[in-house]
């Protein structure tokens, strides 16, 4: 309960959250217009925003631009230490996964990606960019750079499928050392338009650079997910005894 000292958008905060959580409103459910909010919680809609902002930091709801507010789903799951696709560990947890390829071409390999994946500055890479929703949400785009050495036809392939399943089963390929980068950030406007948030929204970044079983550079992916959107789990060492 808040205190009588607190700002009034935190209190409509506290009151808001207690009015979703009595509601019992589902994953992805809309809430009402700032108008209706206003009128409903007789407050100013300057006031409901400061406190729809708030929720929205707590990762509690999220705003999607031109169609309003929305209840934020559980956050997924995610254990970098494990070999499974977006697509297995999306319906692992009961949600479903869709891809969305935004464009794919033969792009030559820029400086900064010459100097990750140990290529020649100037070499032909494949460059796909995805977008990828959970149910109906888009939560992350990723743009994937690939060796195309020993997957030529790649950019004929459907691309909204697994990449990593084209790589297995069309070419024999086995992404084996991976190098993982974590962290937070605020979304550019490119990922930002692509994920119908505010360009300087709060989002978390996961970097993979994967060699294939010859030791040779694969892929590079650069996923920019939504801050609300992902938890990250790892397990470590073996499960004690009773």
């Amino acid at each position: 309960m808040s205190r009588p000292d607190t700002p009034v958008y935190l209190q409509l905060r506290d009151r808001l959250r207690a009015w979703i959580e009595a509601e019992n409103l589902s994953s992805q459910h809309r809430l009402p217009s700032e108008r209706e909010l206003a009128q409903r919680f007789n407050t100013t809609r300057v006031t409901v925003r400061q406190a729809l902002a708030q929720l929205e930091a707590d990762g509690r709801i999220f705003r999607s631009n031109r169609r309003g507010w929305y209840v934020t789903p559980e956050r997924l799951r995610y254990d970098p230490s494990r070999d499974v696709g977006f697509n297995q560990y999306v319906t692992d947890q009961g949600y479903t996964p869709r891809t969305e390829t935004l464009s794919k071409q033969l792009i030559e390999a820029p400086a900064w990606l010459s100097a990750v994946s140990g290529l020649e500055q100037g070499a032909p890479v494949y460059q796909i960019l995805r977008r990828r929703y959970v149910d109906t949400r888009a939560v992350l785009v990723e743009h994937n750079y690939i060796n195309p050495a020993h997957c030529s036809g790649l950019l004929s392939e459907n691309t909204d499928a697994s990449i990593w399943a084209l790589f297995r089963d069309r070419f024999g390929l086995h992404p084996q050392h991976r190098q993982l980068e974590i962290y937070s950030l605020a979304l550019k406007q490119p990922e930002a338009d692509a994920l119908g948030v505010s360009h300087g929204a709060a989002g978390l970044y996961i970097q993979r650079l994967s060699h294939d079983q010859q030791g040779t550079f694969l892929e590079l992916d650069r996923e920019y997910w939504l801050h609300d959107a992902l938890k990250i789990v790892v397990n470590v060492g073996e499960p004690m005894a009773p």
